[in-house]
């Protein structure tokens, strides 16, 4: 698959539709959000958005995207209500291959931090795997279209003077939650990890410094104690107050973690939006080998309602016949 940066497409995107270019911007700021840490089934998913802009100015973005329908995945895109964040999501794809993704798997090569192989060398069997990578779930599957997201990022980077630099996430399904959990760690460890992984490859595709706004991790106000990645002695605390922690990792990047970052900073909300299609499309991937062979079994979220009960109580023979591990199909908490 031909690869084309960020900084290719927007060149190529400019002389399409006869726009000027912008001199180099020289703000780098990235946007980091988990989506999944609490449902029952489907993975948990880190993404994060680097965008670049001349000076940073939080309110004046989040309001002009917001005025775009770009704003924190909750508020944007419930179940069954994802056709912006899926025309938003194959537009970036789009720009990180410079090929339209018209399938699950062609969009988890282009978003995913190592590609699709980086859930399925996880997989503790082929008849394991199949749960999740069987379906060909050919996209969009949600009721959105490439050509809206690409003028939606479009319009966005004009009205807002910036250019969105690179994208991608970072996924644990219930295999590797459930080993995380058996050895001691709990999701929000394996959240940070995540994001861990996530900044380190930021750095090192940008070349640069940069400041990154991340969403709260849960119950963890002592990021530099759970860092298994970057590690603690790394890290400088800059400040430390409630709903706020921020910290500077050697000349590499600044970090703030934000109660509330999603609704506050451009970045966040793009992470956020773009991670919940990758959730939703995993998760509906693995629904779909269940209603395959069962089509009475009901569309389920994974979180804790009564149509995800029934799903997983249908769905629970037909695991068992197909030799799917458990610990791929129901995290334990």
């Amino acid at each position: 698959m031909t690869q084309l940066s960020f900084d290719a497409w927007r060149g190529s995107a400019e002389r399409e539709v006869g726009g000027p270019s912008r001199a180099p911007a020289k703000t780098i700021v990235v946007g980091v959000d988990e989506n999944g840490l609490g449902p029952r089934l489907g993975p948990l998913v880190a993404t994060s958005v680097a965008i670049e802009v001349e000076a940073y100015r939080g309110e004046k973005l989040i309001a002009i995207a917001r005025a775009l329908g770009i704003d924190d995945s909750k508020a944007t895109s419930g179940f069954r209500k994802l056709r912006l964040v899926e025309s938003l999501s194959l537009a970036l794809a789009k720009r990180s291959t410079g090929e339209t993704p018209s399938s699950a798997d062609e969009f988890l090569e282009a978003i995913l931090l190592g590609g699709r192989s980086s859930l399925r060398a996880r997989c503790p069997s082929e008849r394991s795997a199949a749960q999740c990578f069987e379906s060909a779930l050919s996209l969009p599957f949600a009721g959105g279209s490439l050509e809206e997201g690409e003028a939606l990022l479009l319009r966005l980077e004009e009205e807002a003077s910036l250019r969105i630099l690179r994208a991608v996430s970072s996924a644990a399904c219930p295999k590797i939650l459930n080993d995380a959990l058996l050895e001691g760690q709990n999701k929000l460890h394996v959240d940070l990890e995540l994001f861990e992984r996530l900044l380190l490859s930021m750095r090192e595709a940008l070349a640069q410094g940069f400041t990154a706004y991340c969403g709260m991790i849960g119950g963890i106000r002592d990021v530099p104690k759970f860092s298994r990645l970057i590690g603690a002695p790394r890290f400088t605390t800059l400040e430390r107050e409630k709903g706020l922690l921020v910290y500077q990792v050697e000349d590499r990047f600044r970090l703030r973690f934000e109660v509330g970052a999603d609704a506050a900073h451009l970045p966040v909300a793009l992470a956020s939006m773009l991670g919940k299609y990758t959730r939703e499309l995993l998760n509906h991937r693995m629904l779909a080998f269940y209603r395959l062979r069962d089509p009475r079994l009901p569309l389920a979220s994974g979180y804790h309602d009564r149509v995800t009960t029934t799903f997983i109580e249908g769905a629970a023979p037909i695991r068992d016949a197909e030799g799917v591990d458990p610990a791929c199909f129901l995290r334990a908490r």
